[in-house]
């Protein structure tokens, strides 16, 4: 009976930080698709700067047929949606559409005042920031924005010796010819140099900014050293059992995640208290749990 009630109470909890997750990653994905509609309207837009994707058919068709770029940013959407609908699991197929309708609403409801610093280049960096982070908050949340990630999604899958990058590099390489073709060559240029920093803040917002370092020591005086890490850093130490290959000796090899100021203190203390001492570093592009990123 305890046992039961300690289940149903287990059960109980999981479902509700479950809720609590779900919830967390809707109000990112509403941000972020804020985050895209403004580097839209306020930036890509007005600079006629076209990075690829649904958004840049949208910015080609406003600035060359007047057509609103919420009203190409949905009705492209819809045929991919129907065809898509048995591709995708379910709940990243709902979060997608929500990400979807969301930028669809802040495209017709965010004003285009004038926001540009007056330096092109200036200009199109921050739009270029903003749509990164944007869509990465979207892509960390478990969903995209709908389109051509989906698009491409479908014909990888068709397609087996294609990959996912492959086919959106195409669409997204044939939608900046087109924009070249209406707005100049300079502009595409400009075009491709916002598409990567986009990519590149993207990838920054799903690995996470605060990277840390994995550090291994194999070291004789792995007490002290383990000391130090323990009441200096204030970090945890995992001692794992080695053995030397050419010498065939027993030692003990220190494990340690810590930030990369930390890693410059250990990295002294180790160089002083033993300076024959083995130490390798890698990176890890989060950390997780107490002392790192919250969990969740």
């Amino acid at each position: 009976m305890f046992v039961d009630k300690e289940i149903q109470k287990l059960n109980s909890d999981v479902k509700r930080l479950s809720r609590n997750v779900l919830f967390k990653q809707y109000i990112k994905i509403t941000f972020g698709a804020f985050l895209m509609a403004d580097a839209l309207v306020l930036y890509f837009n007005q600079l006629e700067i076209v990075v690829g994707g649904v958004t840049g058919i949208a910015v080609i068709l406003y600035n060359t047929l007047g057509i609103p770029m919420w009203i190409v940013n949905t009705l492209i959407n819809i045929p991919l949606f129907i065809i898509g609908y048995k591709e995708f699991d379910k709940s990243v197929f709902v979060k997608t559409i929500y990400g979807t309708v969301c930028l669809s609403f802040f495209l017709a409801v965010v004003p285009a005042v004038n926001f540009k610093t007056g330096s092109f280049a200036v200009d199109v960096f921050i739009g270029a920031f903003l749509m990164g982070f944007g869509l990465g908050i979207i892509l960390s949340s478990d969903a995209s924005s709908g389109g051509v990630d989906m698009l491409s999604t479908m014909i990888s899958k068709k397609i087996r010796y294609v990959t996912i990058p492959q086919v959106m590099l195409v669409i997204d390489a044939v939608i900046i010819l087109c924009a070249i073709r209406f707005f100049g060559v300079v502009k595409g240029i400009y075009a491709i140099i916002a598409l990567i920093i986009e990519t590149r803040m993207s990838d920054y917002v799903i690995k996470g900014f605060k990277r840390s370092k994995l550090i291994y020591i194999i070291s004789s005086s792995y007490e002290d050293i383990a000391d130090y890490i323990f009441k200096t850093i204030g970090r945890g130490v995992t001692f794992i059992d080695v053995v030397g290959g050419y010498t065939n000796e027993s030692k003990k090899m220190m494990m340690c995640v810590a930030s990369g100021r930390e890693l410059v203190k250990i990295k002294q203390f180790v160089g002083l208290v033993d300076s024959k001492s083995l130490c390798f570093v890698g990176d890890i592009s989060e950390a997780f749990g107490e002392g790192f990123t919250k969990l969740g």
